[in-house]
């Protein structure tokens, strides 16, 4: 007979049937009490904050002092919004590319690329990057479970001046590109590619 901290609750297992109907979900381990269902939907919009108040930055520097000042923008803002977001929430908030330009910060691990394949997928298929997400919820110890969570990064017009093809990228950009990520992969992108994602990752109580 299963114990009480292994027996799902009926809505619980409601809460989750609704989360697994997002694309790509993957349930490793499944959360105890129901509240859960909130923290799924406060990870969502944890995600969704972190976009929003980077593309507001990123066009404000572009307006401000073109790519070169977005530049700097993104290397030194980007962080600190998310690590705002996350003190703010408890939760780890970062972002990973395809190809990534700080290859100490943006490299995915295992999870995060198999988030991005489904979200190559998807992308591919006609679907909308504001549509897609990925999840999983996966035991991390004894008691505790971890919410993975995931959404999309694709690349906007206005980005092709510092991550489109070396005819869009100015030899200034080249050049500061060159010295701030002397690694740098993340060019040759097209408007609407798959860029990377933002990555939400929080303990859940059973």
């Amino acid at each position: 007979m299963l114990s009480q901290k292994n027996t799902v609750t009926v809505n619980a297992a409601k809460a989750l049937l609704t989360v697994m109907l997002i694309s790509g979900f993957a349930v490793k381990a499944q959360p105890g009490p129901a509240r859960n269902e909130s923290a799924m939907q406060e990870t969502r919009d944890i995600g969704a904050a972190m976009l929003k108040e980077l593309s507001q930055t990123l066009q404000a520097a572009m307006a401000d002092g073109g790519p070169l000042n977005a530049i700097g923008v993104c290397k030194t803002k980007a962080p600190e919004i998310a690590m705002t977001l996350s003190m703010k929430n408890q939760v780890q908030v970062y972002r990973v590319g395809t190809r990534a330009r700080n290859q100490d910060m943006g490299t995915p691990n295992e999870w995060q690329t198999k988030a991005l394949e489904k979200f190559q997928s998807r992308l591919a298929a006609g679907d909308k990057a504001y549509d897609i997400e990925y999840v999983e919820v996966i035991k991390t110890g004894a008691y505790d479970l971890e919410l993975r969570y995931a959404k999309p990064i694709v690349l906007q017009p206005m980005c092709t001046a510092c991550h489109g093809t070396p005819e869009q990228i100015s030899p200034e950009v080249k050049d500061k590109l060159a010295k701030l990520y002397p690694n740098d992969k993340a060019v040759n992108y097209k408007p609407g590619e798959l860029r990377g994602a933002v990555i939400v990752t929080r303990l859940l109580s059973h």
